[in-house]
């Protein structure tokens, strides 16, 4: 009798840790989308950044920014995520990121905080983490 119990008590406690867990994917997808977006920036593929990961309602903001830093030849050489929080009750994420840029002619390296807005969108069949929070001025 006390082996079935001891069974049933780890099968529980088993069970009671799997739940504990659900949003692994869900956490997984947020990452994915801050580092390839972010990663997107540092590469120069800023309107493809925009396309891929923008809200709609931000987009036009966003494509004026952008078109902007390539205007005035605004290079980022490097960038590091400081932090990266999601809520997963509310579909929303804070991301703290710094950029590390230099903007022509000048040579000079500048280091920008950009603070990210996210949220997790299920429009159509489509699911995906999307940033609220419109380029910051590369001066």
């Amino acid at each position: 009798m006390r082996r079935i119990v001891k069974i049933v008590a780890m099968l529980f406690c088993g069970l009671l840790m799997a739940a504990c867990v659900p949003d692994k994917g869900f956490r997984e997808e947020f990452e994915s989308s801050v580092k390839g977006y972010n990663r997107m920036l540092r590469w120069q593929e800023v309107v493809g950044a925009g396309q891929m990961y923008m809200e709609p309602e931000g987009r036009d903001t966003y494509m004026t920014t952008a078109e902007s830093m390539r205007r005035r030849g605004v290079t980022i050489t490097d960038f590091r995520i400081l932090t990266m929080e999601m809520l997963s009750d509310r579909k929303r994420g804070d991301v703290m990121v710094e950029f590390d840029y230099y903007a022509l002619p000048s040579y000079r390296i500048k280091t920008l905080t950009y603070k990210q807005d996210w949220v997790y969108r299920d429009v159509d069949d489509k699911k995906s983490w999307r940033v609220k929070s419109a380029l910051p001025p590369f001066d």
